[in-house]
C-alpha cells in the first residue's frame, strides 16, 4: 500500500455508492482546475464515479499507479519519464500544451543573464527540471556548469521563493507566472516556443487501461467535456478559478485566457512531439538511446474515441 501520509485530500464529490477513482496531482495550479470543476459540475458523478484528488509528489504518484493505490496522475511529464525508464505506465489524454515559463527577478532581461545564477525547479527528474534544462541549453547555457538548479517544490512554493528573493529565477506554471509578472518580475521564455510535449493531462497504468477501459473513458470524457465548457464559458470559468486558486479579477481573467490558448482540441500530441520528448528525456537523464516508440508511453485511442463522440453529439 502506497503511503499517502502528509498529503492534502481534496474530495470534490461525495457520492455514496459511486465507484471511487483516485487521481494524484503534484501542484494546485490552473492545470488542476478542470478536474475540480468537472467534479463540481457532476461530469464524473454522471458515470457513477466518486473522483478524489490527492496531492502527492510525481514519484509517489508513479508508484501508486503501479501498485493500484492511485488510478490516475495529472503529472503527465513525470509519469512518462518513468515510463521511458521502464515503468508500465501510459499517457492517455493531453489537455494542454506545455504551460511552463521561465520567470526571473526584474534585473534579468534575457535568459543569457542567468549565467552563474539560480533557477528554481520543482523536483529533479520532473517536468520542470526537463523544461529548465531544455530552455537553458536552447539559449547556450550549460545547466550542469553555468547555472545552479535548485529543487524547491511545487509552482506555488517556487513563486514564493522567487518573490522573496531566495532564488534568481524559476520555472512557473499558471497562475503563478502571471502573479509574478504582475508584481514586476520578467517572463523570460515560454517553453511552448521550442517544444510541444505531453506535459499536462492524464496518465494511468497499462494494466488499468487494459482492464478498466470503460472507467478510463468516463474520466477522459468528463475532462474533455469540461475543457469545451471552459472555452465556451470564460466568465463562469474566471469566477470558479478565482475561488479555486484565490486570485483577484485580473489574475483570474489572464489565467483563464492563457489556459484556453493552450488547450489542445484533439486531446493528444503528435508522434513527432512524443519522439522529441523521449529523445530529450534520454539526453537529460543520460540514459542510453533505445528503441522506445511513442506507442510504448502513450495511447491516445480512448481520447480519440471520446473526441469523435463529443463532436458528433455537438452537430
Amino acid at each position: 500500500m502506497v503511503i499517502i501520509g502528509a498529503v492534502m485530500l481534496l474530495a470534490w464529490t461525495s457520492a455514496t455508492h459511486a465507484r471511487e477513482a483516485v487521481i494524484g496531482y503534484s501542484g494546485r495550479t490552473i492545470a488542476e482546475m478542470p478536474f475540480a470543476w468537472a467534479s463540481r459540475k457532476g461530469f464524473f458523478k454522471e458515470a457513477n464515479l466518486d473522483v478524489k484528488m490527492i496531492y502527492m509528489s510525481t514519484s509517489i504518484a508513479a508508484k501508486g499507479l503501479m501498485s493500484g493505490d492511485v488510478d490516475y496522475s495529472t503529472a503527465m511529464g513525470g509519469t512518462l519519464r518513468a515510463a521511458i525508464a521502464g515503468a508500465p505506465l501510459i499517457g492517455i489524454y493531453s489537455m494542454f500544451k506545455a504551460q511552463m515559463y521561465l520567470v526571473a527577478q526584474p534585473r534579468f532581461k534575457q535568459v543569457a543573464d542567468l549565467k552563474g545564477k539560480t533557477v528554481g525547479i520543482s523536483v529533479f527528474g520532473g517536468a520542470y527540471d526537463l523544461v529548465a534544462r531544455t530552455i537553458l541549453k536552447h539559449h547556450g547555457l550549460d545547466p550542469e556548469k553555468q547555472v545552479t538548479l535548485l529543487q524547491i517544490g511545487d509552482s506555488r512554493t517556487l513563486y514564493s521563493a522567487l518573490t522573496a528573493g531566495s532564488i534568481d529565477s524559476a520555472i512557473l506554471g499558471p497562475p503563478y507566472d502571471i502573479k509574478a509578472e504582475l508584481e514586476g518580475n520578467h517572463r523570460l521564455f515560454d517553453s511552448s516556443e521550442i517544444f510541444d510535449m505531453p506535459f499536462s493531462g492524464l496518465a494511468t497504468s497499462k494494466k488499468k487501461l487494459q482492464q478498466d477501459r470503460a472507467e478510463v473513458k468516463a474520466i477522459v470524457r468528463g475532462l474533455e467535456r469540461i475543457r469545451r465548457y471552459i472555452a465556451a464559458n470564460r466568465a463562469e470559468a474566471e469566477a470558479f478559478v478565482k475561488q479555486f486558486l484565490n486570485l483577484n479579477d485580473k489574475e483570474a481573467r489572464l489565467s483563464v485566457a492563457q489556459m484556453v490558448k493552450s488547450f489542445r482540441d484533439t486531446g493528444r500530441t503528435t508522434d513527432e512531439a512524443v519522439i522529441d520528448f523521449i529523445e530529450t528525456t534520454l539526453k537529460s537523464t543520460k540514459q542510453k538511446a533505445g528503441s522506445i516508440k511513442p506507442g510504448d508511453i502513450v495511447d491516445w485511442s480512448v481520447t480519440t474515441e471520446v473526441v469523435r463522440e463529443l463532436d458528433k453529439e455537438r452537430k
